[in-house]
């Protein structure tokens, strides 16, 4: 039996399956807050090429290290009424043969395998990824998995 956590994710979906998706997630999100917060649900987060490529750059160099975990995550408690931008954090994910970690460990400090090629300065220095733009500040508003709108095929 292979390993699950080498396997890829990538599973690509029908837009319309997508659209419906983030839909539900709207609803559902709307369904919780008041209409006056309604604007401040997330939506998507953006991660640019670079932070995507140094992660890759990590995997490259440690081939325990078989994908990356998010975690959503709020800027403040959920009482405060500051604002509150709901992101995640990224952390790799090792493959231990451990069974105590069956869908792989945690990755949060930076390996030692690692640490002479990123120039760690303190060696107790998480490797817990915060590198997200919530949207709406960074999204394609007029994208269909944003606002639910499909256009029509003419």
């Amino acid at each position: 039996m292979s390993n699950p956590l080498t396997q890829p994710t990538t599973v690509k979906i029908p837009l319309k399956t997508a659209v419906r998706k983030t839909t539900n997630w709207r609803e559902f999100m709307a369904s919780k807050t008041s209409p006056a917060e309604a604007g401040k649900i997330p939506k998507a987060v953006y991660i640019s090429r670079a932070d995507i490529l140094g992660l890759a750059e990590q995997m490259e160099k440690d081939d325990t290290l078989v994908g990356a975990r998010a975690y959503f995550t709020l800027d403040n408690e959920a009482a405060e009424i500051l604002a509150n931008n709901v992101t995640f954090v990224l952390v790799l994910v090792q493959d231990t043969q451990d069974p105590k970690y069956p869908n792989g460990k945690d990755v949060l400090t930076t390996p030692d395998s690692l640490k002479s090629t990123m120039g760690d300065p303190d060696p107790g220095d998480s490797d817990i990824y915060d590198f997200t733009m919530p949207c709406p500040d960074c999204c394609d508003t007029l994208s269909p998995l944003y606002n639910g709108a499909l256009k029509k095929k003419k």
